[in-house]
Order: structure tokens, then sequence, then C-alpha cells
């Protein structure tokens, strides 16, 4: 496929395309009807209108404004495939083309009929430069093939000229012969002609690439797809290219199976209440909206690094230091959230990951607010109730499972202290055969103490303090991210440096690039468009 024809195929710049082509026949068509005026005009001022209306050279400009007029016509209304819009620009083009080359031979070479020909030609070489979208290599072939009739026209033409007249203008033509007068003036033709392609293409080159820059600030740019990253219940993220930009973002996509209003409202919900999130641990959300083919999207920064999750696969139980400091980022990411009405719902190791961000590891990015509930609106309560338990059973509140209308921070804050004891064990909190044996776990057992699934040894506050947010009571709980994250602080445990960080990278970093492999795959280089009415 050529490149028009892949940048084309979008079926809105395909109508961009046909409505362009159509503006290009209305210009040709008054370009030759203005000349043809003027001639009627001239006919009139010095008294030879009748016999201008029986010259051949006359009927053979009127009738070289007809392909240009087909264009217009045909191409200004319905849809037009790709194909048929160029056979129709190019015979338009090519007909009238050699209508007004026949319009030339009929007039005196005397006269100048090579630079009355090439003139209007020009123009109509120019007039396509500026309204139809094309490349510079297409302009010079079209200009090429229009100039090789156009040049041999005016040699056979001038083969016909009376040196006689030159003379009583007062040219000196002796010793010039016919042939080499054709010659001489093919030449000269020649040499207008390829300034007058090379300039045409000039302008096709410049003014189409200012179109697509233009285009891409007008529509905030597309997202180029360039190959999937993981895949959820909602929807699928993939590495993309910003178009304008050229920015790596991630793209999420709604699946297109899910397209109940209740999972699309919700969908871009996420997205809405997420955007609003400033906090560094945040991910942040750079663009949402819907593609002209209707799939739900939002962009956001790209990741480098792994969940925790992949971590605790790669590394195991996770050093005390990296474990406090992961929780005490992610409470103060949640309690931003949390303080303007958000809660998570579902946070999981699979939702916290580890990024490299600015060469600093080890930077904790709360991901993914897809079951995100806004506590201030009473039209989302209802709405929440409809969607029964939400969230990873695993992870799962004691008050998610019995009254989902009924949790709030605290929701988050258990789900936080439940992704510590996973960090610092290793294994899931609770395991069972079904997901109701694990939530009857949240709901009535308490968690194995971490010093004996540690061999390490937990500190007892650090202990006591994710028992805590483990309570299956909520009014025992930290009230607050803020106050998960002041304990957290006072905890007399050893930082978490970046050098332990890069050392721990250096030994496990091949590890989880393996285990991403198999899930990333090329997309070809798929493009999402934006619509902008639904951004």
């Amino acid at each position: 496929m050529s490149t028009r024809s892949t940048y084309f195929s979008d079926p809105a710049a395909r109508a961009f395309l046909q409505k362009r082509v159509a503006a290009f026949g209305l210009i040709g068509m008054l370009l030759g009807g203005t000349a043809l005026l003027f001639r009627v005009l001239m006919g009139i001022l010095f008294g030879f209108l009748e016999e201008e209306l029986r010259n051949p050279s006359f009927i053979l400009h009127a009738l070289s404004i007809l392909p240009m007029l087909a264009i217009w016509l045909i191409c200004r209304r319905g849809e037009l495939k790709l194909m048929t819009i160029g056979a129709v620009e190019y015979a338009g083009l090519f007909g009238a083309s050699l209508g007004y080359i026949g319009m030339g031979m009929n007039i005196r070479p005397e006269v100048g009929a090579d630079t009355i020909t090439a003139f209007i030609l020009a123009l109509m070489l120019f007039a396509r430069s500026v309204f139809v979208p094309s490349s510079a290599r297409r302009t010079a072939i079209l200009g090429v093939l229009i100039g090789i009739p156009l040049v041999a026209a005016m040699y056979a033409h001038y083969l016909s000229v009376d040196l006689g007249i030159w003379r009583r203008f007062g040219f000196d033509s002796t010793g010039l012969s016919k042939y080499r007068v054709a010659t001489s003036q093919a030449v000269i033709t020649v040499m207008w002609w390829t300034l007058t392609v090379g300039l045409a293409s000039l302008a096709s080159r410049v003014i189409h690439r200012l179109r697509e820059e233009v285009s891409d600030i007008q529509s905030l740019g597309q997202y180029k797809l360039e190959r999937k990253l993981g895949e959820g219940a909602m929807g699928v993220v993939y590495e993309a290219t910003h178009g304008m930009l050229k920015r790596p973002t991630a793209i999420k996509l709604l699946k297109p199976q899910i397209a109940d209003p209740e999972a699309l409202d919700r969908f871009r919900r996420e997205v809405q209440l997420t955007a609003k999130l400033t906090h560094p641990n945040t991910v942040t959300i750079y663009d949402y909206g819907r593609t002209p083919e209707g799939l739900f999207y939002y962009a956001m920064e790209l990741l480098s690094g792994a969940t925790l999750t992949q971590v605790v696969e790669a590394g195991g139980p996770q050093p005390i230091a990296r474990v406090v400091r992961v929780l005490r980022d992610a409470a103060l990411a949640l309690n931003e959230a949390h303080a303007v009405g958000l809660i998570h719902r579902d946070i999981k190791p699979s939702n916290i990951m580890l990024a490299r961000q600015g060469g600093v590891p080890d930077v904790t990015k709360v991901l993914d607010f897809g079951l995100v509930k806004n506590l201030g609106k009473v039209d989302d309560l209802e709405r929440t109730n409809t969607l029964s338990i939400k969230g990873t059973p695993n992870y799962l509140s004691p008050e998610a499972i019995q009254d989902p209308q009924g949790i709030d921070a605290r929701s988050d804050i258990y789900s936080l202290g439940a992704v510590g004891y996973y960090l610092l064990a290793g294994r899931h909190m609770f395991e069972g055969k079904t997901i109701i044996e694990v939530c009857m776990h949240h709901l009535h057992t308490e968690p194995v103490p971490l010093n004996e699934l540690c061999a390490n040894g937990i500190p007892p506050r650090l202990e006591e303090l994710i028992f805590g947010c483990l309570a299956k009571s909520q009014g025992d709980r930290p009230s607050s991210g803020q106050e998960l994250a002041d304990a957290l602080d006072k905890l007399d445990v050893a930082r978490w440096t970046r050098a332990d960080a890069e050392s721990w990278w250096d030994a496990h970093s091949p590890d989880i690039e393996q285990a991403k492999e198999p899930i990333a795959s090329k997309v070809n280089g798929k493009t999402v468009a934006v619509d902008l009415e639904e951004r």
C-alpha cells in the first residue's frame, strides 16, 4: 500500500481529500472561466467577438473547463473510494491539460502560443498544489506527464511559424529555419516548465506538511500504539507515542465487549476522577476521550518498572525498609484522593508500581482507579449498589464484602495493610479454594502473625501497625492515609536508600523483564484517533 493510501485510509482523512479535490475542480473551473470571460470582453472591446467565438482555440478553451467542472460535480457530494477520487482527479487534470494544449495549437505561434499555454497550465498545477494534499514527488510526476505533450505540441506548432511576421516586427530572422525556431522554443518551454514543476512540487511539500502539523495541533494529536503491555477486567493497556509531541505514553482502551452504559460510565468516571489527583505517587493522566469508533480511552504517563506482584515474584519477601517506604508513599497518595472524597476500592500489589523516574529508582505509583467511588454524590452511591462486590478478593475489606455502600477511606487502609502483609510475608494474607472462602476469612479470621512467617523477624511496632490497618472494624484502623504515613515515619527502622534500590534492581531486573516478555506484544503501529466532541 502506498504512503498516500495508508495516510488516507482513515474515513475522516479520505473525506478531507475528497473535499479538497472538489475544491481544486471548482478553482480550476473558475480560472479557466475567468480567462474565457476576458477573451469575450476583449472581443467586444476590439470588435472581433463574432470571429473569436468561431475560433477553434476559443471552443477548445471552453471545452477545457468541462473536465474541471466534472471533478467538482463528482467529488462535492457522497462518499467516494480513495481510488475513485484519484481517478477523477487525474482524468480531469489531464483532460483539461490536453484541452488547453489543443487551444495553444490553434493560437498563432508568432504571438506566443507557448507562453499562453504554459501560463494557464502552470496556474492549474499551482492550484492543485495548494488545494490537494500531495507529496512533492507525486506533483513532480504529474508535472512531467503534462509537460511532455506540452513541449511536443509546441515544437510541432512552431514548425508552422511565419518568419516574415517576425521580420515585420523588427526581429532579425536571417539564417533561421523553422526547425531551429521550433527547437529553440521547445527548449525555452522546457526551461520554464521545469521551473514551474519544481516550484509547484516545493509548494506541495511545504503546504502538505503544514496542513498535517495544523491538523495535529487541532486534534491535539493521535496516539500510535506500539505494543500491548497488559490487560485487566475493564480494559487493555498499550505502550503508545503521542502523534505530535512524540511523548511515550500508556493508553488504556475499554474492551469493546464491555459496552453497557454502566461500564462505560464507570470507565469515564475512573478517568475524570483520577485526572484531578496531582500527588507524585499517583499515576498522572494526560488525556482522555473517545475514539471515532466509539472506544473510550485515556492516556497516562508510561512507567518503567514493575508492580509489587512482579517484585515479590522475582525477589520474594521484601526488605523491611523498602516495605515501610512503599506503604508510606502509597498512603500519602491515597490521602489526597480521600481528601477530595474519592476512594480507590481496588488497592492490591498489581495496582502499585515501583517505577524509575528521572533516574530515581523505586518511585511508588498508585495505579488504576477503575473501581473508584465518589463519596460526595448520592447518585454515585446508588449506581455503586448495582455493582455489588467490587475489588480483588485477597485485598477486600470486611465492609466491602458485607456492605459495599458502607465503605470509606478506611477500606483502602485495610487493603493497603494487606499489601504490606503480602510484601513482608511473600504470600497473600488469606488463601482459599474459592472466592467465598477467602471472603469469609476477611470477615472472621485473624491473619497469621508475621513473625511466624518471616525468618528475619518483623519489628513489633510495624507488625502492630499493619495489623491495626487489618482490623475487622473500621473504627479500629488508622483514620486516614496521613495518619498511617505519620505512624510509619515514626518507626525505628533503617531507611531504604537509593543504593539499596539500585542493588536490588541490578540483581532482579533480568527476572522481571523475562516475566514481562510473554505479556508484551506488538500491535503494528495502529493509531488511536481523537474524537474532539467526546473529549
